[in-house]
């Protein structure tokens, strides 16, 4: 339900940037203020005899393939700082504890993450415990960062007869 809830919220946000540049682009484009006849005059006694050829819009020139097709991508980290990448495709994710999501970025398949753990200060601290649990037995202790979840587990066929 959360992470419905946050994609619903990215996508939000990514409508309302992409609306103000699509409302600039419609605006009309504003023309070159029209010279006045004492600014006509004195330009053409700069080059007397000489008629200056008529304006031609300039052609505009294509981006280069390479640079054209690369995207930006930055994420705001949970802990503070941003993570970035920059390739032909890429995704952002802002990191947010509540969600447990420190933030990420994925440019052309790679993965950069923020780093650090959403998990609180007593997170993986049970190894002690699960020691003294399976005694005599050895036993395997697991802590999985990304859902801030351990495991205790005891390896009863080691256990002494």
């Amino acid at each position: 339900m959360n992470k419905a809830v946050f994609k619903l919220s990215l996508s939000l946000a990514a409508l309302v940037f992409l609306m103000a540049p699509a409302m600039a682009a419609t605006s009309p484009p504003q023309a070159a203020p029209a010279l006045s006849a004492a600014d006509q005059a004195f330009l053409a006694s700069l080059a007397p005899g000489v008629r200056a050829p008529a304006p031609v819009p300039a052609a505009k020139r294509p981006a280069h393939p390479a640079i054209a097709k690369k995207s930006l991508c930055v994420a705001n980290c949970a802990f503070g700082g941003t993570v970035s990448c920059q390739g032909s495709s890429c995704t952002a994710v802002d990191g947010n504890c509540a969600w447990g999501e420190v933030g990420y970025v994925i440019c052309d398949g790679n993965y950069y993450s923020c780093g650090g753990s959403c998990c609180g200060g007593s997170f993986c601290t049970g190894e002690s415990y699960c020691a003294s649990r399976c005694y005599p037995c050895s036993y395997s202790y697991t802590c999985n960062y990304s859902y801030c979840a351990d495991d205790c587990e005891c390896n009863y066929s080691t256990c002494p007869q």
